[in-house]
């Protein structure tokens, strides 16, 4: 199974945990677990198999929060020999068997070994406003952003302090939320598993940058025209890595409606296939302005067993952990304002007398794709 969500701590206190598609910016809260009143940082993710979410490991103080969110749950733990913190950075070493977490400057980090609810010092992070790391899938280093400046940071666990400037002024300088006393940092960050990094400031404006090979471009690229949609909500950490996609990111969302044109039984697999028109307008959906489209993307919820499957014509159609994405292929010109229909045709195994008389369709939109 692919990986196609992150997680966002979201909440100085109550925090919460929010599912973030970085694709298509479609994010949502965890409505089974419930707010930690005092709140939590420096989360990583330690992965259980393909076809299972991750735990979110955190800390608060001197204890472990772990998260699972399928499940539902959050426990906490003290963890010996761990000081009270204060936390900011944190991610699961590569072996998935140590939370690495940073606190002020001048302070040890730690490394925490989840099994046996310990935590041994290592070296002090250094200056500046960086509020999360993440290990790079292919060189294993940690990588960070200055808040103040946008440098990239380079964390070196064996260097004493950690923290060195990769490339000066990579990335825009971050922006706090409407929350009081948020921080101007990038407080999450994460990466593809082809090198591809993420970051997250505070406010909740998303910027990539290609690490997939040895050349650090000279300046990341801000995604879309919007926010994580959180909010005056602070973003305070994120942990995960996801499955690659050959799309390119984006959040600037068009107008698009659904109609339910039926449906029926299937033999192979045994289900049913419901039909929809999807409807595309070239409008913003936030300003209302109606703006051309050259090429597009529209992204639903797909159920995640075997067989599931979206089809339609005139577009390329990816599926991967619960989400169809379809996508335009080439220079598919819409004007300001003209609309265009596509009609797909959803799968769903299963008994069809236990399946609804109608697929929800739910986490439907549609985004304007880069065209260049």
């Amino acid at each position: 199974m692919a990986h196609r969500k992150v997680y966002l701590a979201v909440g100085r206190t109550s925090t919460r945990i929010y599912r973030f598609d970085p694709i298509d910016g479609d994010t949502r809260v965890v409505d089974n677990v419930a707010p930690y009143e005092s709140g939590y940082t420096a989360m990583g993710a330690q992965y259980r198999g393909d076809d299972q979410e991750p735990l979110l490991l955190a800390v608060t103080g001197n204890k472990l929060i772990t998260v699972d969110a399928a499940a539902g749950t959050l426990k906490e733990q003290v963890i010996d020999g761990l000081p009270n913190g204060p936390w900011f950075d944190g991610d699961m070493d590569p072996d998935g068997k140590n939370l690495f977490v940073a606190g002020n400057p001048d302070t040890p980090s730690y490394a925490i070994d989840v099994a046996a609810g310990t935590a041994a010092p290592r070296n002090a992070p250094g200056g500046g406003r960086w509020d999360d790391f993440a290990y790079h899938p292919k060189d294993g280093r940690l990588y960070s952003v200055e808040g103040d400046n946008g440098d990239l940071l380079l964390i070196d666990p064996g260097r004493q302090p950690m923290k060195t400037v990769l490339k000066a002024g990579v990335f825009p300088p971050a922006q706090a939320s409407g929350a009081a006393g948020s921080r101007k940092a990038y407080e999450a960050t994460f990466f593809d598993h082809d090198g591809n990094f993420y970051a997250v400031d505070s406010a909740g404006n998303v910027n990539h940058l290609d690490l997939t090979t040895a050349e650090v471009p000279d300046h990341s690229q801000r995604i879309g025209r919007g926010r994580v949609p959180v909010g005056d909500l602070e973003i305070v950490n994120g942990a995960g890595r996801i499955t690659p996609l050959p799309v390119p990111p984006s959040y600037d969302e068009i107008v698009v409606t659904k109609k339910f044109k039926g449906t029926w039984e299937n033999g192979e697999p045994r289900g049913r296939v419901y039909s929809f028109d999807l409807t595309l307008t070239a409008v913003s959906k936030d300003s209302g302005t109606a703006e051309d489209v050259r090429k597009f993307r529209i992204s639903f919820d797909l159920p995640t067993v075997k067989g599931a499957k979206a089809e339609a014509s005139g577009v390329d159609v990816i599926a991967q952990d619960g989400k169809a994405y379809l996508s335009s292929v080439g220079d598919q010109f819409l004007a300001a304002g003209t609309a265009r229909t596509i009609t797909v045709l959803i799968t769903v195994p299963g008994d069809p007398a236990h399946l609804p008389p109608e697929y929800p369709l739910d986490g439907l939109k549609a985004t304007r794709l880069p065209s260049h």
